[in-house]
């Protein structure tokens, strides 16, 4: 299964390589802020009270944070560029862990909560939190499984949340 991991991750690795650095850098590093305000947008929409959507958004990514950050102190993975000796494509200020991947888990639960409510906005911002994603291994800073662990680990944490909070008036947070 490890050997699987690390041949599609290489994959991608030497893809990143062929394909334009700005490409990379933007879905890797810059993507990640036109999902933040793409859910802004799709939440004032909202019907009811537009900050309710944003804000359960935000919070349930803040819980997948929270979950891919325990995940990862009890099965630390070395990221590719530090395991393979790779030159990374974007600037990681600091090699912390690889697995599972926090931008994967924020961008998936900030999408898929909007999935829960809108399937049309939330599709599509499935599609960019999976570019997001792909962008983060061709980079060379995660492998293949870490995006799919992360990509878990949002998804779930997002539906907890929702689950949590659904019939629950916004007030009561407080």
């Amino acid at each position: 299964m490890i050997n699987l991991d690390l041949q599609i991750s290489q994959f991608f690795f030497q893809l990143g390589r062929d394909i334009p650095i700005f490409a990379v850098e933007f879905l890797a590093t810059y993507l990640f802020w036109v999902l933040v305000v793409a859910v802004l947008i799709v939440s004032r929409k909202h019907v009811g009270n537009p900050w309710r959507l944003f804000l359960q958004s935000g919070f349930g990514s803040a819980l997948a944070y929270g979950f891919s950050t325990i995940i990862g102190n009890l099965k630390f993975r070395m990221r590719p560029f530090d395991a393979l000796e790779l030159n990374p494509i974007i600037n990681v200020e600091y090699p912390e862990k690889s697995f599972p991947s926090d931008h994967a888990s924020i961008a998936f639960a900030l999408a898929f909560m909007v999935f829960l409510y809108n399937k049309k906005y939330g599709t599509i911002l499935l599609v960019i939190a999976f570019l997001i994603a792909i962008g983060r291994i061709l980079a060379g800073v995660h492998y293949f499984y870490d995006i799919i662990a992360g990509a878990l680990v949002g998804i779930i944490s997002a539906y907890i949340f929702y689950r949590f909070t659904k019939n629950r008036k916004i007030g009561s947070w407080f």
